[in-house]
């Protein structure tokens, strides 16, 4: 391999979540955000809801988004009010169409809820004309429900694939003691990796395209990921590139 091709391989980006400081999100007090990363497609950020209660004043959502519960519980409210609310707690994505008022279908049921947004970047900013307040409904998917798989090319990992679009596939993981991937790259995708439980924790990181990756001869302990691919990698039908 020549050093120019060395000089120009592309290389992980790592967000240490804690070093980043919340700036309030709205007028209201209650909404906080961390913004953690922003790439060609994707915008993560990570958004403490403080109290209980109803949250109408996080408006509407621009874009189509996925909030991953990384602590807390809040109930999805029903378009029925005759039919139960969905609870929803730890580890339960929460699938946000472009337009949903989110503020007027999540009460807060503990202290604080911390979400993980991950939302479709805007291009060059503007609000898409079809992605105007709308009475799209959000949903939630609880991981327990998703069946859990071994992609192609790895060792001691199940994962489960919670969500997946055109823009991007949200998947839950587990990697055991001595297990991992073998190294490799996506040519076609980003890969962001947010590590839940393990050394670190926090920790975001961010795999650009064509970025070579992989744990090498396993972890030494246990990791609990949530990986996110843009475009989607169809991981779940074993399509590791």
């Amino acid at each position: 391999m020549s050093t120019s091709t060395v000089a120009s391989m592309p290389e992980a980006r790592y967000v240490s979540v804690d070093e980043v400081a919340y700036a309030p999100a709205s007028d209201s007090a209650r909404i906080l955000r961390k913004h953690l990363l922003t790439s060609d497609r994707l915008q993560i950020h990570q958004t403490l809801i403080r109290g209980r209660g109803d949250v109408g004043d996080y408006g509407f959502c621009a874009t189509d988004r996925a909030a991953y519960v990384l602590a807390g519980t809040a109930a999805l409210k029903r378009a029925d009010p005759a039919e139960p609310d969905t609870h929803v707690g730890k580890g339960h994505l929460i699938v946000i169409p472009s337009g949903a008022q989110l503020g007027e279908q999540l009460s807060v049921l503990s202290d604080e809820l911390v979400l993980l947004e991950v939302a479709r970047a805007l291009d060059g900013g503007a609000v898409p004309a079809a992605s105007r307040a709308s009475t799209a409904r959000i949903r939630s998917v609880d991981p327990e429900a998703v069946e859990a798989y071994e992609p192609a090319g790895h060792a001691k990992t199940r994962n489960r694939c919670l969500f997946v679009d055109q823009h991007m596939e949200i998947i839950e993981g587990l990697i055991e003691r001595g297990g991992g991937a073998e190294r490799h790259s996506h040519r076609d995708n980003e890969q962001m990796l947010y590590v839940l439980a393990g050394a670190g924790v926090p920790l975001l990181i961010h795999y650009p395209k064509g970025a070579p990756h992989g744990t090498g001869g396993g972890v030494p302990e246990p990791l609990e990921l949530l990986v996110i691919y843009s475009p989607p990698l169809g991981e779940s039908q074993n399509a590791l590139a």
